[in-house]
């Protein structure tokens, strides 16, 4: 304590509020955490860079919540024993410290939702790809309509007319995509 008394109160309300931003931070690791799982779906049909770039900023993002996290506990609960005579310096410490735990909290959030932005990238579409549609020959002439969940192996199923018909692989002497019926 201080000569003004003010010494171990400042000390001691920036380590309850370090413990308080340390209890949000494990709630933002958390975050990143579920960020990271959906991320993984969420790259399909996008290019390439686009996903190297959201997974290294995923982890970018995880690597300053884990620093941050250990700044601020560290202000929170320091791991060394205090010198009565250095209480400003380890107020300043302490709150510089927490200041740039917090700040590491929201640079974290901010590079997460610039990952999980990706997922909005546009998909490429080009008028080669097709709507679901094929045209299917046989031997006995031609069957146009989308494909559906065939009953076994070995079978063709194609939605034509509002109904589905089952033709066997044997059967097909052609198929190609189409962009409509």
């Amino acid at each position: 304590m201080d000569a003004d008394g003010q010494g171990t109160s400042r000390i001691g309300e920036l380590r309850t509020s370090a413990r308080g931003w340390n209890s949000v931070q494990l709630g933002v690791l958390g975050f990143i955490g579920l960020c990271g799982v959906l991320q993984n779906n969420a790259g399909s049909g996008k290019p390439e860079w686009l996903q190297w770039l959201a997974g290294l900023l995923a982890l970018v993002a995880f690597a300053l919540a884990c620093t941050a996290t250990v700044l601020v506990a560290l202000a929170a609960w320091p791991v060394y024993a205090t010198d009565p005579g250095t209480e400003d310096a380890d107020v300043a410490g302490t709150g510089r410290r927490l200041r740039t735990g917090i700040t590491l909290t929201f640079v974290a959030v901010a590079v997460i939702a610039l990952a999980t932005s990706s997922a909005w990238w546009p998909s490429e579409t080009t008028s080669s790809q097709s709507t679901g549609a094929v045209q299917v020959g046989t031997q006995s002439g031609q069957l146009c309509g989308g494909l559906a969940t065939p009953s076994g192996p070995g079978v063709l199923a194609i939605s034509a007319g509002g109904r589905v018909v089952e033709l066997a692989l044997s059967d097909v002497v052609s198929l190609r995509p189409v962009d409509s019926c």
